[in-house]
């Protein structure tokens, strides 16, 4: 946690919950700093929409005969996980 200048948080408390902007002197960014629950509610919309694109996606695949027979597909599965458990005990 990081605390604000006195000028940042005396413009959050004018802003009334309004995001507002902050500079960073000696940074190229500009930030804006927001309420938690806008924020947190935000990255929940963002996380639903990945979701669905996610969802669309295997939609079109299965529209499109892009499937593999369920034991293929778990072989696969375990072939991949086998191999990062060896490249894990390698390090």
């Amino acid at each position: 946690m990081v605390k604000l200048s006195e000028e940042v948080a005396e413009a959050l408390k004018a802003a009334k919950g309004r995001p507002i902007a902050v500079d960073v002197p000696g940074f190229d960014h500009r930030f804006v700093v927001i309420d938690q629950a806008e924020y947190d509610a935000a990255m929940a919309e963002l996380d639903l929409q990945k979701n669905v694109a996610l969802i669309r996606e295997g939609i079109s695949d299965v529209e499109a005969g892009r499937t593999s027979p369920l034991d293929e597909a778990m072989d696969r599965v375990r072939n991949v996980l086998l191999l990062r458990k060896a490249d894990d005990a390698l390090r």
